[in-house]
């Protein structure tokens, strides 16, 4: 693929990646509802306040990963960490959860909210229909000295110093849930320690180096730039709730799930300082990363994703007993691998061409504003000059042999 279409492409996925961003309004109040939520959690008179509880994100609104959904009147999926330093020597995980709902249920506001049925392991709330969003909140417990652990962790360059930031959390399919009162028996889950190896391989080079520590801090400022491998995976999640939308023939219970992406794209992911590069050596070998272990029990080979912080969890591991997920899943990675292909292929075929192409990929309304916004900055370049023509290929760029002439783009708003 030539330069100056690699080029076009890129600056196109970018403005798609922007489109597929959370507005600044949306992530404000989202801000502001889980900080409210930990005030609740925090009140005088609340059983968790000398366990000093502290609400985190995590998942895709942590990794700057999140996408609008396809059905705008869809709810975003935002989820909390409620994290407590220590608790009563004799609080099960029932009664954590529990006092943790209680707290929450104090406030007559969020009481209301609620979902029910409780979740396996979180509490939902659901906020008006307006605001288009729910928040999860995950009760878990950490050591005496985590704050000083994840302090120091994050500021380090060692890819290797996650284990410290593991978790303990709440389950209710977990052996002793209503019973066991010993926090280092119950489930481990490390969403920090995933949250530095992911920026770890997203960034590109020292000049982009950030503090991971300030990253994921409970208010986090909007992100307007974002490194390579968050647009890729938000542009690889878009490609896959389009072909799983609500007018497929697919069972959406079973379509491809996100933290198998974002681990798939991150391992495969080389420091690509463009996006157009980045996605299609990610499209390229992210089949080739699911592997197959030998699993003694039932005598049978599995796939298998491991969680790069931990190996011996699987994020493939609901595919043995519902095929449907594995299915989906490489059904999606074919359908993925020829609409890339479609677009490194696509030099020559007119902005209008490649826009209906996209459009099928990533949807119509999100590509006719992408092209609009393109077609407004190449607009921008050209009036002043700085927009060029090579003469070898015909294609657009910043640089190039030729001046182009003004041209209004009037066919990408049709």
């Amino acid at each position: 693929m030539k330069e100056e279409h690699k080029n076009e492409l890129n600056n196109i996925l970018e403005n798609l990646g922007k489109e597929l961003d959370i507005s600044k309004a949306e992530h404000e109040a989202a801000v502001k509802s889980y900080t409210a939520v930990a005030e609740q959690l925090t009140k005088e008179n609340s059983e968790l306040l000398p366990y000093k509880p502290e609400i985190l994100p995590q998942g895709s609104f942590m990794l700057g990963t999140m996408i609008k959904p396809v059905n705008e009147e869809d709810e975003l999926d935002i989820d909390l960490v409620c994290q407590l330093t220590s608790k009563s020597a004799s609080w099960t995980q029932y009664d954590l959860k529990q006092k943790v709902g209680n707290q929450l249920k104090a406030n007559t506001t969020y009481e209301k909210m609620i979902k029910k049925p409780e979740g396996r392991r979180c509490w939902t709330l659901v906020y008006a229909k307006n605001s288009n969003y729910h928040l999860d909140i995950l009760p878990s417990i950490v050591d005496s000295g985590y704050k000083i652990i994840f302090e120091k962790t994050f500021s380090s360059t060692d890819i290797e110093s996650t284990d410290d930031l593991a978790i303990r959390i709440t389950d209710r399919e977990n052996d002793g849930y209503t019973s066991n009162a010993n926090h280092l028996d119950w489930l481990k889950s490390n969403p920090f320690g995933y949250a530095k190896w992911f920026f770890r391989r997203a960034i590109v080079s020292s000049t982009r180096m950030f503090s991971l520590n300030e990253a994921i801090q409970p208010v986090r400022d909007f992100e307007v730039k974002k490194l390579p491998l968050q647009r890729i995976v938000q542009i690889l999640k878009r490609h896959r709730d389009i072909m799983f939308s609500d007018d497929s023939s697919y069972n959406l219970d079973h379509k491809p799930i996100s933290i198998i992406i974002t681990t798939l794209s991150a391992q495969a992911y080389d420091k690509e300082s463009n996006i157009m590069d980045g996605l299609i050596n990610v499209v390229g070998n992210m089949r080739g990363l699911i592997k197959e272990v030998w699993n003694s029990e039932n005598g049978k080979y599995e796939k298998w994703v491991a969680n790069p912080i931990n190996a011996e969890e699987n994020f493939a591991d609901k595919w043995p007993d519902e095929d449907k997920k594995r299915q989906y899943f490489y059904e999606w990675l074919d359908k993925l691998e020829l609409d890339i292909a479609t677009l490194i292929n696509s030099e020559g075929v007119g902005l209008q061409n490649l826009k209906e192409s996209m459009s099928m990929q990533f949807g119509e309304s999100v590509m006719l504003k992408t092209f609009t916004n393109y077609g407004n900055q190449s607009r921008m370049l050209t009036e002043s000059g700085k927009r060029k023509m090579a003469a070898h290929t015909g294609l657009l760029g910043s640089t190039g042999a030729t001046t182009v002439k003004k041209h209004d783009f009037e066919g990408l708003n049709e």
